[in-house]
């Protein structure tokens, strides 16, 4: 009898979702006519930025219609290459912005006027600013199709609820509420000394905290000595019903001594200051381990505004001969809760760690937030502008054959900085297949780094410190998969199907003509299908030519040629 209860509880729950007939807003109805289910939160820890909206499952599958969640306009559409792929924008009538991104297709009207518009300019990959007037829409109007493109991991809806351009809030605040009745659970705890005399048991490096026991919601960690300036931090994660993803946190608080003294709530973020993100978790741990711990205080740069509690910054000054009763609180937008308690005694310690100064090789710079620098010779010449990095630190540099090192790979970046590689030395035959790329730690390989050709340079502009390397890519990409034989009528074929794959660098472009005129091939970069509609475009005669051309990240062209026989009229 439970079970039954529980069930039609959840169907009530997904059905009042699904048609917007919320306690918190009736003015919004559900993007999608499917049950609530969420792979991705709001605000979830996402390398250099927070997530931004609702991630909404659809079954595995593509082709479920998006729907306007309330009256408005369409005053933006966007087909990206990576990003949100194909998506929606819409403002409506009390001030806010809907995004419906990642779609396979946009809907009615709008797909033939996004089509004509990238016949125009010639590009697949288009961002279209509308007029109000250009295309209206009722709450329920269906407006595109879901998808998989852009930067997707898997089909699924990406909705976002904004204030403005620059600040999505949580949609949840506004009636888009799931079923949940679980609480977020535990993965581990640690203890960071802050300052170079802090210790924490008896050392000077972060120490994870031991699970003692286990009680319903509550987890109990061992006692933990400490002395000085101390931070903890916290890896948990939240679940829904009837979904197996493990998804972020909407608030983390801490009580030291039964006084709050941190805490974050995801209930709005700031675009333009989303790569500040590195400074709420423990960036070296993320780079190194692929994992987010959330630091329980706060950097003096981190201003964003999730943190709605602070005192003296989150951080625990420890002193001998006293015991800080610690006890976080993890909880989902539901109130559904758990409880981390753990102890620190104060303890001075008995020895003194010195600070062993680090050595580098290569030519050195200091640098901080208020200051740059500029290093390097005629082979290679980096520039790190103010506001790049976030604390003051010594940045050198290393040159090798072929290759650089700058900074440390773990070291955060709020900006761009700039390196110069000069190809001077190389011999002119490879000098036009020369790219850099940027060797990754945690996976052992490299991967393409974009950079542009100046004359004899390749300029890179990132947000990455660490190794790079000159590599040559002389390997023209490869066209596969066409459906289509040279001399062969096609006339009962509608669509033309081709693949775009090069191993080294990526494919960078793919364009198509038929007897010269340039058609519109929808192609996928993460599976390399390209397809072309017949019916976009009439020709004359039955006796045609087509030409696919492939352009790979390093600049190496392939074409493929051939004559197909058709009727188009």
């Amino acid at each position: 009898m439970k079970r039954i209860s529980l069930f039609f509880l959840f169907t009530l729950l997904g059905l009042r979702w699904s048609l917007g007939q919320t306690a918190d807003s009736s003015a919004y109805r559900f993007p999608l006519d499917l049950p609530p289910l969420l792979s991705a939160t709001f605000g979830e820890l996402r390398p250099g930025h927070f997530h931004a909206g609702l991630d909404i499952k659809t079954n595995g599958k593509t082709g479920y219609k998006v729907y306007a969640i309330a009256d408005g306009y369409i005053y933006r559409v966007k087909v990206q290459r990576g990003g949100y792929g194909k998506a929606v924008y819409i403002k409506h009538h009390d001030g806010k912005i809907s995004v419906y991104a990642h779609l396979s297709a946009f809907a009615g009207d709008l797909a033939g006027y996004v089509k004509r518009k990238q016949y125009e300019k010639q590009r697949f990959f288009i961002e279209l600013r509308l007029n109000e007037n250009l295309f209206p829409v009722t709450k329920g109007q269906v407006i595109g199709f879901s998808g998989n493109t852009g930067g997707s991991f898997g089909p699924h809806l990406h909705f976002e609820l904004r204030e403005d351009e620059a600040h999505p809030v949580n949609p949840m605040r506004f009636g888009f509420r799931v079923p949940d009745t679980l609480p977020p659970r535990l993965v581990d705890l640690w203890f960071y000394p802050l300052t170079d005399s802090s210790v924490v048991t008896e050392g000077n490096k972060p120490v994870q905290g031991v699970l003692e026991k286990q009680q319903g919601l509550d987890y109990r960690m061992q006692a933990i000595t400490a002395y000085g300036a101390v931070g903890l931090g916290i890896r948990a994660y939240d679940r829904q019903n009837n979904t197996w993803n493990k998804n972020g946190l909407y608030r983390i608080s801490m009580f030291v001594n039964g006084i709050k003294t941190y805490e974050t709530r995801m209930d709005r973020l700031d675009y333009g200051r989303n790569r500040r993100i590195n400074l709420l978790i423990d960036y070296p741990r993320y780079v190194h381990e692929h994992v987010y711990v959330q630091r329980l205080w706060k950097h003096s740069l981190a201003n964003l505004p999730v943190f709605t509690q602070l005192v003296k910054h989150g951080i625990v000054q420890v002193e001998p001969g006293k015991t800080y009763r610690i006890r976080i609180e993890l909880a989902d937008f539901e109130g559904n809760t758990s409880n981390v308690h753990a102890w620190i005694i104060g303890r001075k310690p008995g020895k003194r760690f010195e600070k062993h100064p680090q050595t580098y090789d290569g030519e050195v710079v200091d640098v901080s937030w208020t200051k740059g620098a500029d290093l390097g010779d005629d082979a290679v010449r980096v520039h790190i502008p103010r506001h790049c990095v976030y604390d003051s630190t010594k940045i050198a540099l290393v040159e090798d054959y072929r290759s650089f090192d700058i900074g440390r790979p773990d070291i955060p970046l709020n900006r761009r900085f700039r390196a110069a590689y000069s190809l001077k030395d190389i011999p002119p035959a490879k000098k036009k297949y020369a790219y850099l790329a940027r060797y990754s730690e945690r996976k052992g390989r490299y991967y393409f780094a974009t950079a542009r050709r100046v004359r004899d340079s390749l300029i890179l502009n990132t947000y990455n410190f660490g190794h790079y390397k000159v590599f040559f890519d002389s390997i023209p990409p490869v066209i596969s998969g066409l459906n289509i034989r040279n001399g062969q009528w096609i006339s009962r074929w509608h669509y033309l199907r081709f693949r775009a794959s090069d191993k080294q660098t990526g494919i960078k472009s793919v364009e198509a003509y038929i007897d010269g005129k340039w058609i519109l091939t929808d192609w996928d970069p993460k599976t390399g299908k390209a397809i072309y509609d017949f019916n976009d475009l009439d020709f004359a005669g039955s006796k045609h030519k087509l030409l696919i051309r492939i352009k790979d990240r390093a600049g190496n062209t392939t074409e493929k040629t051939l004559i197909f026989y058709r009727k188009f009229k």
